[in-house]
């Protein structure tokens, strides 16, 4: 068995779902999965889980999971002993004029309010645009749906709450050559920022919001611990 690997999942999306898909494109792994939500209610869960990784671990966030690990290290001081890699990489989830992230944060709000009355749709819409252009199968699709709709309306609206709220700069972020961005100028939640990431290491790929699913080779080397080379894909 192969170094550890932990998957921090994103909003509405505990990434325990694609267990299968995830250890047969990671094979040879110990394959281990945390909640984002739950990292909200319980801060001490990520530094704990971090800890049992050791240095020969490798723990990936995505999505909103990557925003809690970019403020943990830009904040909070938080020096884990693991390889970390943030796909999907979030800094700033949306701005007052949509253009410091994705969205719009009157589009955020208007998700929040539509919440409590139309949770599914608004969990589908989401999981449209997460999906994208990605070769997810049906059953890939049917188990995030599941999980999705799991989830209770107090811990979906707090995690909007969290993407609306917080804001990571990312000149504070430690400069140790332990963190990986696995980035995409086509992301439709988490644009890659213009600029790259100077100095630490990044892989750039085509479009899309599922690079862990999609782009395997790119990641697969770091979980190894190998370094990736510089930028992949255009």
């Amino acid at each position: 068995m192969g170094d550890p690997v932990v998957w921090l999942g994103g909003w509405a999306s505990d990434l325990v779902c694609w267990r299968e898909s995830l250890q047969r494109l990671y094979p040879r792994r110990e394959h281990s999965f945390l909640d984002c939500h739950a990292v909200l209610e319980d801060p001490g869960l990520l530094a704990r889980t971090a800890e049992g990784l050791g240095q020969g671990g490798t723990l990936v966030a995505w999505s909103m999971g990557s925003l809690v690990v970019h403020r943990a290290l830009a904040e909070e001081g938080w020096n884990p002993p693991c390889r970390l890699a943030s796909a999907s990489p979030i800094f700033a989830f949306c701005g007052e004029d949509g253009k410091s992230g994705a969205w719009p944060r009157a589009a955020l709000m208007r998700m929040a309010r539509r919440m409590p009355r139309e949770k599914d749709a608004v969990l589908a819409e989401f999981w449209d645009l997460c999906r994208g252009i990605s070769q997810v199968t049906q059953e890939q699709e049917s188990r995030w749906l599941d999980q999705a709709r799991g989830y209770s309306l107090s811990a979906l609206l707090g995690g909007l709450e969290f993407l609306g709220s917080v804001t990571v700069d990312i000149a504070a972020l430690p400069s140790a050559g332990r963190l990986l961005f696995l980035a995409s100028p086509l992301d439709p939640l988490a644009p890659m920022p213009r600029g790259g990431f100077p100095g630490r290491e990044w892989i750039g790929y085509a479009r899309g919001h599922l690079p862990f699913l999609d782009h395997p080779g790119l990641l697969a080397p770091w979980l190894d611990g190998r370094s990736t080379g510089g930028e992949g894909e255009p």
